[in-house]
């Protein structure tokens, strides 16, 4: 029995769903979770309070302008106007920060600095400060 054109029956692989193939990203890139505003702003906020505390008197100039500049941050967190680049390596900048990896963390700020500090250099300098305060105070710990 011999089968004419329109008795074969044709596939088309380009209409096949081929499901984790070799060349499919990973559902999960980071192996961590990755942190969102609120989360930032939290962190922080906690580290500037840590900060606060037992303030030697020749930093609480630098630590009321950190906290007027961060409050800028917190502001554009809350409104949403933060793009999505600048978010994530704020996130993980402030896991460095809550890990004590402030080596990272202030790479990560310098990557800012050069690639944002246009837009958002007030509230980034404010950063600056927050992340050398803090490795002062866990220094003399």
């Amino acid at each position: 029995m011999t089968l004419t054109n329109s008795e074969t029956k044709l596939t088309d692989f380009r209409n096949a769903t081929i499901k984790q193939h070799w060349n499919d990203p990973p559902h999960k890139v980071d192996e961590h979770e990755k942190l969102d505003a609120a989360q930032t702003r939290i962190i922080l906020k906690t580290i500037l309070e840590d900060c606060k505390q037992n303030v030697k008197s020749s930093d609480k100039r630098i630590i009321s302008d950190t906290e007027k500049r961060l409050e800028l941050l917190f502001e554009v967190l809350e409104k949403g106007q933060l793009s999505e680049s600048v978010l994530g390596r704020l996130c993980k900048m402030c896991e460095y920060a809550e890990a004590n990896d402030f080596a990272n963390a202030l790479a990560i700020h310098s990557n800012l600095m050069t690639t944002d500090f246009d837009k958002e250099g007030k509230w980034l300098l404010g950063i600056r400060r927050l992340l050398d305060l803090y490795r002062k105070k866990s220094n003399e710990k």
